[in-house]
């Protein structure tokens, strides 16, 4: 069960994008903490002279629309990703922030063909435990008085589902003893507990700023609930296509479950704001 997603799986995972946008709007509405983590993050540091700024795995935009009226009024913003059905939408979010925005969809190890030392801002959230072996090119392409922004998910996240699915996993052959979850092991290439270190090889400071939160459904808003579990099911259950249709309805009954043996559903949703300064880069043209 050591499969993760190859870009083949995410592109599926995320190409819908109104559905993307939906599982946006119920984290939002069911977050027992109200506050926005990308405003959050980038409230923390003064941006008014960030004139080239580049969003990692940009999706439609969130992290780039927070950033209105914080950057230099002529500011662009560069957006990449591997899904070319975000372009509309994160170039609209450009818009809403007051900046020209340019996207592409050739993904993030684009940046290894970027100049060095060329952007003010690198923003990221929640994707740069799929490419954390970018740390590196991200530091090298920031300017000396450069700013990185990254916000990712606590190895916690999602606890209460762990145990369920791994007993269901384990009882349909999918899962030995002390195996992780493909999510696990995705998350753990760059999350709350190793990102600073992680950073550190790269950035001479890294100030770190955790972000406690959960889900919470009631029980009358299950519905809710399950639309959030079938879209983070992949995640989970990469590799059971054989019992697919099974383990799905398994999964369901348990979390039915949960519901009516309590007044909410309460799922950790922990995650954690890294501020990089001072990039320890390596000029291209010295190390080709």
């Amino acid at each position: 069960m050591a499969e993760v997603l190859d870009k083949k799986k995410i592109r599926k995972v995320y190409r819908n994008v109104q559905e993307h946008r939906l599982i946006k709007q119920l984290v939002r509405q069911f977050s027992s903490n109200k506050e926005d983590i990308r405003k959050k993050a980038l409230s923390l540091s003064d941006l008014s002279s960030c004139e080239n700024v580049l969003e990692l795995g940009c999706a439609f935009g969130s992290f780039t629309e927070a950033l209105e009226g914080r950057l230099h009024p002529s500011a662009k913003i560069t957006g990449l990703d591997i899904i070319p059905e975000y372009r509309h939408f994160f170039l609209e979010a450009c818009r809403h922030a007051g900046y020209t925005g340019t996207f592409s969809s050739a993904g993030v190890h684009q940046i290894k063909k970027m100049p060095d030392a060329f952007f003010d801002l690198v923003i990221c959230s929640f994707a740069l435990y799929f490419f954390a072996e970018m740390i590196p090119e991200i530091a090298r392409v920031l300017k000396k008085d450069g700013i990185f922004i990254t916000v990712t998910h606590s190895q916690s996240n999602m606890k209460q589902l762990d145990s369920i699915i791994k007993k269901i996993l384990k009882q349909n052959g999918f899962l030995k003893d002390e195996e992780f979850l493909p999510i696990d092991v995705i998350v753990r290439q760059f999350s709350a507990e190793n990102g600073q270190d992680l950073l550190l090889k790269n950035f001479g400071q890294v100030v770190p700023l955790d972000f406690k939160n959960n889900l919470v459904f009631p029980v009358q808003e299950i519905n809710f609930f399950i639309e959030y579990l079938n879209f983070k099911g992949p995640f989970f259950l990469i590799g059971t296509d054989s019992k697919m249709h099974a383990i799905s309805a398994q999964l369901l009954s348990e979390t039915r479950n949960m519901a009516t043996n309590g007044k909410t559903i309460t799922i950790c949703k922990d995650d954690k704001i890294f501020i990089c300064t001072q990039p320890l880069s390596t000029p291209r043209n010295k190390h080709e």
